[in-house]
């Protein structure tokens, strides 16, 4: 991500915000799952509102590790271009003009934040997961072994199921 995209998601969110506890349930989205759009076709979004979300929480280092994967050379086809919706649905819905239009499910609002002490070298599944544990927030994902570690903590999850759908466990 450009130091320009960076600057610009950041004004995108005043201090603070974000930080505030929020009426309704909150989700954390690791990286993973920032590719099912674009892999299986399915709303994110519409499926975290119909599970009873209404807050959606990116860390920024998955959205750094988003833009990594983007901008990897040999990227290509299928992965390429799920990278690609991700990362665009990302930056179009954390523009608080665009929330609730163009696909947001009214009532549901997403941000990005700073995990704790995120600028030491940490592991991105880390800082989902101190960052779950401080939010009481479950974590979407479809990794196996961060959806193992979320529930030895005693963290929900929501995963892809059937290739079409969220479920959540936990």
């Amino acid at each position: 991500m450009t130091e320009e995209e960076m600057s610009e998601t950041k004004s995108l969110h005043p201090p603070g915000r974000g930080k505030e506890k929020t009426s309704g349930k909150e989700v954390i989205v690791d990286t993973n799952a920032l590719l099912i759009p674009g892999e299986f076709g399915v709303d994110i979004f519409a499926e975290l509102a119909r599970l009873g979300y209404q807050h959606i929480i990116v860390p920024r280092e998955v959205l750094k590790e988003l833009d990594r994967l983007r901008q990897r050379p040999g990227l290509k086809g299928k992965e390429k271009k799920a990278a690609n919706v991700g990362y665009s649905l990302i930056r179009r819905y954390t523009n608080t003009s665009m929330q609730g239009a163009g696909g947001m499910p009214v009532g549901c609002r997403i941000t990005i934040e700073e995990g704790e002490r995120a600028h030491e070298e940490r592991d991105t599944d880390d800082i989902i997961i101190t960052l779950a544990v401080k939010r009481k927030a479950a974590v979407l994902t479809n990794d196996e072994a961060l959806r193992t570690k979320l529930s030895r903590a005693g963290i929900a999850t929501v995963y892809l199921r059937g290739g079409n759908r969220l479920e959540e466990r936990g």
